[in-house]
């Protein structure tokens, strides 16, 4: 993380952010709403090949990209899924089997933000983070704002479905992000 510092982090920097998020070699980690798999190419570096990343997206194309760029960067410890996070079981990962699930840039995407949050929890050990990074809901730019959730609006939330805060974490100038522990 020194070479990387907040000063060079305006927009959204994935391997920035997983720095602060604990994720390490040999870990389990899921990416739901995986999009271009800029998480899951930092996630995959980081687990090592001892580790899996489970890249799931509902779209054919953000997989598509995803497998496009786990090849070019020789990352062969990526397993991607065509599923809908919002429907429980669905991600195809067993009950406790995930060491992490990234829910970044996606509950604003969603109205079944509630069951996106029992996804992540029932994939999760005991112990397991959830990181979570969205746009600030005042950011200048971005999606629209009537989609975006306030911070403490979506800590509410993701706390009510068991989770226990741990941290913020900083995700650049226009999205804000948090560490959960599964209890």
């Amino acid at each position: 993380m020194a070479s990387i510092t907040q000063q060079s982090v305006k927009f959204l920097n994935p391997s920035f952010v997983l720095a602060q998020s604990g994720i390490g070699e040999g870990m389990q980690v899921a990416d739901f709403g995986c999009g271009q798999g800029d998480f899951t190419l930092a996630a995959a570096k980081l687990v090592g090949a001892e580790g899996k990343v489970h890249a799931i997206d509902i779209q054919d194309s953000a997989l598509s990209s995803t497998r496009s760029k786990a090849r070019i960067g020789g990352l062969l410890n990526i397993d991607l899924k065509k599923a809908n996070v919002e429907v429980l079981g669905a991600s195809g990962c067993a009950d406790g089997s995930q060491d992490a699930v990234l829910l970044t840039n996606l509950l604003f995407q969603t109205e079944k933000r509630v069951e996106v949050v029992r996804e992540a929890m029932r994939v999760l050990k005991p112990g397991g983070s959830a990181i979570f990074v969205d746009w600030e809901k005042e950011a200048s730019f971005g999606p629209m704002r009537n989609l975006r959730m306030e911070k403490e609006a979506i800590e509410k939330l993701i706390i009510q479905e068991g989770f226990v805060f741990k941290k913020e974490i900083e995700a650049g100038a226009f999205h804000f992000g948090m560490i959960f522990t599964k209890a």
